[in-house]
C-alpha cells in the first residue's frame, strides 16, 4: 500500500522543529559545497535569521512540511514570484527540498513534488524550478525522473 503524502504549511509555533530538521539537511549538503567558507555561510543561524525575516506574505516564500502517513517526513521551501519580463505569469522555485532518510525510496519525495506541481497548476504558475548543487548526482537523477531538465548552470567565485 502506498504511503499517504501531503504538504502542510509550517506555522510559526513549529519553526524550532523546522529548523532542527533543516540543520540535518544542511549537514547532508556539506559534501557538495566547494569550500569551507561557503559551509560556514550556510550554517543554520544566519540562514534561519534571513529566512524568518523574509517570511512576509508578499515575499512569495513558503515553508512546507512533507508529511507521510501523518508524520513529518521532510521539508520544502518554495518561492513564487512574477516572471520577468512578463510579470503577468509566475515562476516558482523549489529552493530547498529534503526527505528524511527513513522515508527515502518509498515514493514520498515523488509524491511531495507532485503535490507541489499540482498546487502550482491550480495557481496558474507558468514554471516550477528546482535548484541542485553541483555534484549531487542523486538529486539530479531524482529531479530528472520527475521531468525536470537543466535550463541553466550558475557559476561563481570569490572576488
Amino acid at each position: 500500500m502506498a504511503v499517504a503524502v501531503r504538504l502542510r504549511p509550517v506555522v510559526p509555533e513549529e519553526h524550532e522543529d523546522f529548523f532542527a530538521m533543516f540543520a540535518v539537511y544542511l549537514e547532508e549538503l556539506e559534501p557538495f559545497v566547494a569550500d569551507q567558507a561557503t559551509v560556514e555561510a550556510t550554517s543554520i543561524e544566519p540562514y534561519r535569521a534571513a529566512l524568518l525575516e523574509d517570511l512576509d506574505p508578499d515575499s512569495g516564500r513558503e515553508l512546507w512540511w512533507i508529511e507521510a502517513d501523518g508524520g513529518r517526513a521532510g521539508l520544502a521551501i518554495t518561492r513564487t514570484l512574477p516572471d520577468w519580463p512578463d510579470d503577468s505569469t509566475d515562476v516558482a522555485s523549489i529552493a530547498e527540498f529534503y526527505i528524511a532518510p527513513a522515508f527515502r525510496r518509498a515514493g514520498v519525495g515523488r509524491r511531495a513534488v507532485e503535490a507541489i506541481l499540482a498546487d502550482h497548476r491550480a495557481r496558474g504558475t507558468r514554471l516550477v524550478e528546482a535548484a541542485i548543487l553541483e555534484g549531487n548526482e542523486a538529486a539530479r537523477a531524482f529531479w530528472a525522473t520527475l521531468g525536470f531538465t537543466v535550463r541553466s548552470v550558475v557559476t561563481g567565485r570569490a572576488p
